[in-house]
């Protein structure tokens, strides 16, 4: 039996999450896409007890979305017994009373839609490279050279292991993204972002649960990995 997961819902306050950003030392144009701001931001809501994956949204609205282990009303007590006020001002904090559980059980064979937001890279040697060029760099002599498309949705695939079987992916919005990492110093990281997009099929109820909880691929203290489901 797997942990039950929670998903939350929270809007932000854009000037608010970079007040609180400049305050803790941690705004930088290097931080392109806000993941290590959010990331500073939810530890001084919750502490160990951060929502991951979560999913940083841009649009109309700035919001995130993200998994816990812990339901809503807990991480609401966390909040407001421990964080500072600058951190419980970029958010409604009370909108953690809304928080849904996710279902306990998933009937092997359900097809669902979904979407993803995720850094595809490969490591090796304590570097990251894209996983499209790394893919590029090891071509031998008359291969034809796969898609971008096609390298990614392979790589899916592997991630979700024998949690869902992928049925069909594509390539939605691809960029390389300017990272900040604090323990990177002053080095600059370029990483990819790219939103996938398909149809999955629950192979085990337990093992999908768990990839739910653990997300895709790497960075996702970061604002990456989060699966997020829909009917197929």
């Amino acid at each position: 039996m797997t942990t039950p997961l929670t998903m939350l819902e929270l809007r932000l306050n854009p000037q608010g999450l970079i007040r609180f950003a400049q305050e803790n030392s941690v705004n930088r144009n290097r931080d392109e896409d806000l993941g290590y701001a959010t990331h500073a931001w939810l530890k001084a809501l919750f502490q160990e007890r951060s929502p991951k994956p979560y999913r940083l949204i841009h649009g109309a609205s700035l919001k995130l979305l993200g998994y816990s282990s812990d339901s809503g009303p807990a991480l609401l007590e966390q909040a407001q017994a421990f964080a500072s006020p600058l951190a419980l001002g970029v958010t409604r904090i009370e909108d953690l009373q809304h928080a849904k559980p996710m279902p306990n059980e998933w009937r092997p064979g359900r097809r669902l839609g979904f979407e993803v937001v995720v850094c595809p890279t490969s490591r090796k040697e304590g570097h990251e490279k894209d996983l499209y060029r790394h893919r590029m760099e090891r071509l031998t002599e008359g291969e034809r050279a796969p898609s971008r498309e096609t390298v990614y949705r392979e790589w899916l695939k592997k991630q979700m292991g024998d949690a869902a079987r992928l049925e069909t992916a594509h390539l939605e919005k691809f960029r390389f993204v300017s990272h900040y990492r604090r323990e990177m110093g002053q080095k600059k990281l370029e990483r990819p972002q790219a939103l996938l997009k398909g149809v999955l099929t629950v192979a085990d109820s337990d093992t999908f649960n768990r990839l739910l909880a653990r997300g895709i691929g790497r960075h996702r203290a970061f604002g990456y990995g989060m699966l997020l489901l829909k009917p197929a």
